[in-house]
């Protein structure tokens, strides 16, 4: 299979729903899985770094310089030392610093492309996060990616590298996802694809393969997303950063999506069954997808087809509460495309005491929302609701199924909450 995507991008993207911020729940949701790989600290609980210990780090540090020189080898084990224990206890800048010296130190020491240097990297961004220097960060996760592709040995040390520095890339996507920030998506593109390939000859690790395919799958929904062409894009209206650029590139990712996420989907189910067995939720939760693809790229008559067939499937398995459980979950509740975990194009729904603006809507037999009307909107949210319907309505939800066919879903009614950014 052909995952190359590399290619020079000029494209038109989005100016998404900015003046929405979404719930906390969504930004949850879209920090979903972050890097285990990025958490150098040894506790989830901030401590109080007392002067004595770090006297005893400074202490150690002036000890090795006087006798080692600035570049002593010892140096690189308390600067880290330090540096983590600064930044455990929310001494975010202090602790870039330390982060940055072991860094130049190591180098020095290991060269420039060294093992060695990954803790101090790794720390740095966690701390440039934490200072909300995104573009500082970015700089240090590109170093960071580089160094390990150099360093690590091929296998699934490399390969989570890998899919760490996709995770970062759309966490940073999500927060913000405006013009410039599509390139985020085709570096995620270019880190599965990586994870993919070198995953041909570590067949074993399936759950490496079951998490590349899936970040894969969920980026050409990203990708995809911004389908000048695509009535059911959940975003508002277009912008052209660079007038000047020729347009078939950016087609070409859409080209290369509506090839790849068939190819993807099917590979993951092929997987999933394997592992979890062919009438297991996992294997049909993929099996759906292939339809929620075609639903999402306007490919509404297949997509219905397939829904079809895959609820056909259901109800000839054996076990009575299976098939009632698989149509619950995967037809009868009312699911927002992508169904992936890790991305969400709007806020989830909220119960109705908590929310502060609820909609009644219909999602069509084709995933479409029409006659959208206001059910309770508290005082001051008049006109984010506003924008809100705006955006719920270019949004595509899975219909439901109903006797072999898929039918419209009358008379939704969800709540949300809604925040002025």
């Amino acid at each position: 299979m052909n995952w190359n995507t590399k290619k020079t991008m000029n494209t038109r993207i989005p100016i998404i729903a900015s003046l929405i911020m979404f719930s906390a729940a969504l930004s949850a949701l879209a920090l979903a899985q972050p890097s285990a790989d990025l958490d150098m600290t040894d506790s989830e609980e901030a401590i109080t770094l007392d002067t004595s210990e770090l006297d005893g780090y400074q202490n150690a540090i002036t000890i090795l310089e006087e006798t080692g020189g600035a570049y002593a080898l010892g140096l690189s084990e308390e600067l880290l030392g330090l540096g983590l224990a600064l930044q455990r206890s929310g001494r975010h800048t202090q602790a870039v610093e330390v982060f940055q010296r072991g860094t130049h130190i190591t180098r020095i020491n290991q060269g420039l492309y060294s093992e060695q240097q990954i803790p101090f990297l790794k720390g740095s961004i966690n701390s440039l996060a934490a200072l909300q220097d995104i573009r500082a960060a970015d700089d240090q996760q590109d170093y960071l990616i580089r160094v390990e592709e150099r360093v690590l040995q091929a296998g699934p040390e490399r390969i989570s590298a890998w899919l760490s520095y996709a995770h970062w890339q759309r966490s940073q996507f999500l927060k913000d996802p405006v013009d410039t920030q599509f390139p985020r998506l085709i570096r995620m593109l270019d880190a599965y694809q990586s994870a993919l390939n070198e995953l041909k000859t570590f067949e074993d690790e399936r759950q490496l393969v079951a998490d590349s395919l899936w970040g894969l799958i969920q980026t050409y929904f990203l990708v995809t997303s911004f389908d000048d062409e695509k009535d059911a894009s959940p975003f508002e209206r277009r912008s052209n950063f660079d007038e000047n650029a020729p347009q078939e590139n950016f087609y070409e990712f859409y080209r290369d999506a509506d090839r790849g996420a068939p190819q993807a989907i099917e590979l993951l189910v092929n997987l999933l069954s394997e592992l979890h067995g062919i009438t297991s939720f996992e294997a049909f939760h993929a099996s759906i997808q292939i339809a929620d693809w075609h639903l999402w790229r306007g490919e509404r008559r297949t997509a219905s087809e397939l829904y079809r067939q895959i609820d056909q499937v259901i109800g000839e398995l054996e076990d009575e509460t299976q098939i009632q459980e698989l149509r619950e979950r995967l037809f009868n509740r009312i699911t927002l495309l992508p169904d992936i975990s890790g991305i969400r194009l709007l806020p989830p729904a909220v119960p109705a005491d908590e929310g502060n603006v609820t909609l009644s809507f219909d999602v069509t037999d084709r995933g479409s929302v029409r006659k959208v009307k206001r059910v309770e909107v508290e005082d001051g949210f008049d006109g984010l609701a506003g924008k809100f319907i705006r955006y719920l309505r270019h949004a595509v939800f899975r219909p439901q199924v109903i006797e072999g066919a898929t039918a419209t879903r009358e008379g939704v009614e969800q709540s949300y909450v809604l925040q002025a950014d």
